[in-house]
Order: structure tokens, then sequence, then C-alpha cells
């Protein structure tokens, strides 16, 4: 299972996302939109792969 905080790409931010890639890409997507109201580019999505951890 992989798992990403919010906190780990900068923001101030408790959210925590975990499951497989797709289901986490899917979470951290419609958070950082909902929330953030950011949509996902190369760049964030490349961000948050580095930051995802095997749990």
């Amino acid at each position: 299972m992989k798992q990403v905080f919010c906190r780990d790409l900068g923001n101030d931010c408790d959210f925590k996302a975990a499951g497989n890639l797709e289901e986490v890409m899917a979470a951290v997507a419609a958070h950082a939109e909902q929330v953030h109201k950011i949509v996902l580019n190369d760049e964030i999505i490349e961000a948050v792969k580095g930051v995802m951890k095997e749990v």
C-alpha cells in the first residue's frame, strides 16, 4: 500500500491518502482540486510520487 501526506508537499494540511497508486492519485487529485483549488499537472504528479511512501 502507498501513502502520501499533503504536508509532505509543503502544505499546512493534515490530509492523507493511502491505497494503491491509482487510489492515492485519485484521492490526491480530488483533494487538491476541492481544498487547494489546484489541478494536478505533470510537475505536481511527479512531486506527489516523489514523497509517496510504501507502507
